[in-house]
C-alpha cells in the first residue's frame, strides 16, 4: 500500500505528465501556426519560435488566389464534408433500423455485404468507383467525391448495434397508433441522438481530411479540395513559400477543431450516453 506522501504526490506527478505530453503533441501545430507569420528563412529553424516580426502577407496571397483558388477550393471542402455527412447519417441510420428492426429474405446477406466494404481497402476500390463517376459523368466535380461516402459501411453496422437498443415497446406503440414505417422510424431519431451525434462529427472529420477519392476523381484546380490543393504544391516549385503552405494548412486544420469544440460537450456526453447503454 502507499503512505500518505506518495498518495498525495501521486496526483502531481500525474498532472506533469499530463502536462508534458499536451506540450509534445501542442508544439507541433503551434509552430505551424507561428511558421504562417515567418519568412524562409525562418521556417526551417524551429527556436525561437516567435517571429521576428508578425505580418499576414501569407494570408493575404492565399487568400487572393496568387497561387491557388484556395477559397473556391475551401468551399469545396466545406460542401462535400458537410453533404456527404449529411448523406451518410441518414442512410446509415435508416440502414441500421432496418436491420435492427425487420426481418427480410437476404438480410444475412446484405449485412455481410456491409462488413465486407469495412474490409476492401479504400485503395482496392478507386478504380471501380472511377468508371462508374465517369459513366454516370459525374469526373471532376464535387458529386464525384460526395456519393462514394454517402453510405458507409462503418456506418452502416455502428446503426444496426445503436438501433438495436431502442425498446421495441416503443416502436409497436407508435404502430398502433398507426404510423407507418417512416414515421415510427423517425420518431426514433430522438433516442438516436447521441449515436447521431458521435458518428456525424466522425464522419465530417474523415470527410474534410479524405485525400485519395479528391485527388482522383478532382481534376480542374478550381474544383479541388483544400487538402489535395496545398499537397500538390509541395516540391511541386521551390518559389512558394513555405509560409503560404503553414498558412493553408492552418485555415485547413480550422474547421474541424472548431467544430469539435462546439459540439465536445455534447460528444462527450454521447459517448457517455452511448457506454452506459
Amino acid at each position: 500500500m502507499l503512505d500518505r506522501s506518495t498518495r498525495g504526490t501521486a496526483p502531481f506527478l500525474a498532472a506533469g505528465a499530463l502536462l508534458l505530453a499536451c506540450a509534445l503533441f501542442a508544439f507541433p501545430f503551434l509552430w505551424m501556426v507561428m511558421a504562417t507569420f515567418k519568412a524562409n528563412p525562418e521556417i526551417f529553424s524551429p527556436f525561437p519560435l516567435l517571429p521576428e516580426e508578425f505580418h499576414l502577407r501569407h494570408y493575404r496571397s492565399l487568400l487572393s488566389g496568387e497561387w491557388i483558388p484556395y477559397p473556391r477550393q475551401f468551399q469545396n471542402s466545406f460542401l462535400i464534408a458537410s453533404i456527404q455527412t449529411a448523406l451518410a447519417v441518414g442512410m446509415s441510420a435508416a440502414a441500421g433500423f432496418v436491420f435492427a428492426k425487420h426481418g427480410f429474405r437476404g438480410k444475412r446477406a446484405w449485412f455481410a455485404l456491409a462488413v465486407l466494404v469495412v474490409l476492401i481497402p479504400r485503395q482496392v476500390m478507386v478504380l471501380p468507383l472511377f468508371t462508374w463517376m465517369n459513366e454516370l459523368r459525374l469526373l471532376d466535380g464535387i458529386w464525384s467525391v460526395i456519393w462514394p461516402g454517402a453510405v458507409s459501411g462503418i456506418g452502416v453496422l455502428y446503426f444496426t448495434q445503436a438501433c438495436k437498443r431502442i425498446p421495441d415497446e416503443l416502436l409497436d406503440m407508435a404502430r398502433s397508433e398507426g404510423a407507418s414505417e417512416y414515421r415510427v422510424f423517425f420518431a426514433a431519431l430522438p433516442l438516436l441522438r447521441p449515436a447521431l451525434i458521435a458518428y456525424g462529427l466522425i464522419h465530417f472529420i474523415l470527410a474534410w481530411h479524405e485525400h485519395l477519392i479528391p485527388l482522383v476523381m478532382l481534376n480542374a484546380p478550381e474544383h479541388m479540395t483544400a487538402g489535395v490543393a496545398l499537397s500538390s504544391l509541395y516540391g511541386s516549385s521551390l518559389r512558394i513559400p513555405y509560409g503560404l503552405l503553414m498558412a493553408g494548412s492552418a485555415l485547413t486544420v480550422l474547421p474541424t477543431a472548431l467544430l469539435y469544440l462546439l459540439v465536445q460537450r455534447h460528444f462527450k456526453s454521447s459517448l457517455a450516453e452511448l457506454t452506459l447503454q
